[in-house]
């Protein structure tokens, strides 16, 4: 197979691909038997008819077809493996010439984004503020004592941080409607998990009490509710409060917490583990920073084709999750007071940033020839094994079928750190 390569413009590759007419004869051939391989004639067994009988019965464009299929797979190894060209977007395919005897295939790839590389070293973006105060150690020891907090029965009226235990049922105008009724749900006051007003009005109230709580769904609500006056008829049957464990060294062994036995050892942990915190996430927004400036200082030639491919990619695991939840894309924008243009522009200004700093990463990686080699890899998998006290066997294991992906967050890990030490 003969095949001739043009570099076009916006990071486009076109080869043209005329197959030999052996090639082109052997995989009609192929295909046709296989077509044959289930035709009944009659007199003869399914698949036993003599191949001149038996072709009559076939679809020739269906020979063909998967005759040029066939060689597909061929032809684009050959221009990734041979050519040296770098996809990074589904192709498409068109098949300019077609005979017995002559087959022209024009593959138009999407490649690798032009880049010409900004300043990256030495640039002064400015860190953030990582120290940690009493207060927040304070913080995190009242998250910590709310999550191991117990729900204990309460005789008087619900205040907000109770917790009620109900059955309710939602109507607008008398009827009951869909998704409005629940039996001995659980519903925390001030969690603010009902539309607004709802929670307020059990405030007050005790258990075995009916109350009866007017509502208007909001504007920015499901097409059919929205904008609607409703009222949901609740009989509340418990009312529980929050009983926080007193902070004290028996409580801090029950924790469990390696080498922490003390109130005093709890709260240098709880500060180590802020401080850590703090220190990630100022990191994360260090990086980000530093990324933009690069990008601001950088040319990109990035195919739509590109960003097109992430923003389906999002847009279908964005609605894998609202599903989950028993929403739709149009309801999930309802309530979040969008409309599907501003949606999508939002969408697609997210993703040029993400695949523009992907690039930009990926090129300083290839500017100061970073590489990750099986070391790299065994040293990586080693400290998981220790963080998570696994064998190193079982660790390899687990990671066998995302091997590319993880040596790739080593190599990116690499460059952010490169970042790190060379700018201020």
């Amino acid at each position: 197979m003969e095949r001739k390569l043009t570099k076009l413009e916006h990071s486009h590759t076109e080869v043209l691909v005329t197959v030999d007419e052996k090639t082109w004869k052997d995989a009609q051939a192929k295909a046709l038997e296989k077509a044959c391989a289930n035709v009944k004639v009659d007199g003869f067994r399914p698949g036993k008819a003599p191949l001149e009988l038996a072709k009559k019965k076939v679809d020739q464009m269906k020979v063909l077809d998967d005759a040029i299929n066939s060689l597909l797979p061929v032809m684009y190894r050959e221009i990734v493996e041979q050519d040296g060209v770098k996809p990074y977007a589904r192709p498409s395919v068109d098949v300019t010439k077609l005979s017995d005897t002559e087959l022209e295939v024009k593959f138009l790839i999407t490649t690798a984004p032009e880049v010409k590389l900004g300043a990256y070293k030495g640039l002064k973006v400015g860190h953030g503020d990582t120290k940690v105060s009493d207060a927040d150690v304070d913080s995190a020891i009242a998250s910590l004592l709310a999550n191991n907090a117990s729900l204990v029965l309460k005789e008087g009226e619900a205040k907000e941080g109770d917790t009620v235990v109900m059955d309710f049922l939602g109507k607008i105008d008398g009827v009951p409607f869909d998704g409005g009724a629940g039996q001995n749900y659980e519903l925390e006051l001030g969690s603010h998990s009902f539309i607004p007003g709802f929670e307020e009005q059990l405030v007050g109230h005790k258990a075995g009490e009916h109350v009866d709580v007017n509502v208007t769904f909001p504007e920015n609500y499901v097409e059919n509710l929205k904008g609607k006056a409703a009222v949901f008829e609740c009989d509340i049957h418990e009312v529980k409060e929050k009983k926080l464990p007193e902070l004290n060294d028996e409580f801090v062994k029950e924790l469990k917490i390696q080498g922490v036995e003390t109130v005093e050892q709890l709260k240098e942990n709880k500060r180590a583990e802020v401080q850590r915190n703090k220190e990630q996430e100022e990191r994360r927004n260090y990086v980000g920073k530093l990324l933009d400036e690069i990008v601001k200082g950088s040319e990109l030639d990035i195919a739509e084709e590109i960003i097109n491919s992430q923003i389906e990619s999002r847009k279908e695991d964005m609605e894998k999750r609202m599903a989950q939840s028993g929403l739709n894309l149009k309801q999930y924008l309802e309530i979040i007071g969008q409309t599907e243009e501003q949606f999508n522009e939002q969408l697609k200004k997210d993703c040029q940033a993400d695949v523009a700093k992907f690039v930009i990463i990926e090129e300083i990686g290839k500017a100061e020839k970073f590489e990750v080699n099986e070391s790299d890899v065994e040293f990586e998998l080693a400290k998981l094994a220790d963080q998570y006290n696994m064998k190193l066997e079982d660790v390899r294991k687990a990671i066998a079928n995302q091997l590319d992906q993880f040596k790739n967050e080593i190599l990116s890990k690499r460059i952010e750190d490169f970042l790190v030490n060379n700018n201020e």
